[in-house]
């Protein structure tokens, strides 16, 4: 039994709710690195959910001074963080795809201005979404096609396609590694 499994609908919807909302932090957390130039993370900011759950916020690691406007609330950091999640599972499978064919691909996603992209040797890809919104439309059914293999795989007790699908979403991120030998739960 997954820990999920284990807890009653609203202990469920508020942890899908705190999951969304770290998502819309951590987004929040790279657009405010990527707007200084910082490419790999200097652990320059982090994000803090209110005892109550209710708020959260991001803050300068270094003085633990709250970054102007981001003491919000749980829900409105969640409602940040879907597309965000959506968008980086169309970003990551379409990278993927297209690295398949040969040079390295990287993505962009900034939730300040809310762009999204794929570029190859510097140069965005043309042809492709270019907000979060975009590549959320992209991941929705992704996401989608890939619960239902696992869920048919599990069916009909194929696991090594089971195995296949799951790494695939772990790989796009739509579920999170195993922990402890529990399954893989949605990111």
């Amino acid at each position: 039994m997954t820990h999920l499994q284990n807890t009653t609908a609203s202990d469920r919807a508020l942890q899908k709710r705190k999951g969304m909302a770290i998502k819309g932090l951590k987004a929040h957390i790279k657009a405010l690195e990527l707007n200084e130039g910082v490419k790999v993370s200097e652990h320059t900011y982090r994000y803090e959910i209110s005892a109550t759950g209710e708020t959260a916020r991001i803050f300068l690691a270094a003085t633990g001074a709250t970054v102007e406007n981001t003491e919000r609330s749980l829900a409105d950091w969640a409602d940040t963080g879907k597309p965000c999640r959506l968008a980086l599972i169309g970003l990551r499978f379409t990278k993927d795809q297209l690295e398949r064919d040969g040079d390295r691909v990287l993505y962009t996603l900034n939730v300040l201005t809310g762009e999204a992209s794929l570029s190859r040797r510097g140069e965005k890809l043309a042809d492709l979404p270019t907000t979060i919104q975009g590549w959320a439309e992209v991941g929705k059914p992704i996401e989608k096609r890939e619960f239902e293999s696992l869920r048919v795989a599990m069916d009909y007790h194929n696991q090594e396609a089971a195995e296949s699908v799951k790494a695939n979403m772990i790989r796009w991120g739509i579920i999170r590694p195993a922990k402890d030998g529990q399954p893989g739960e949605a990111a």
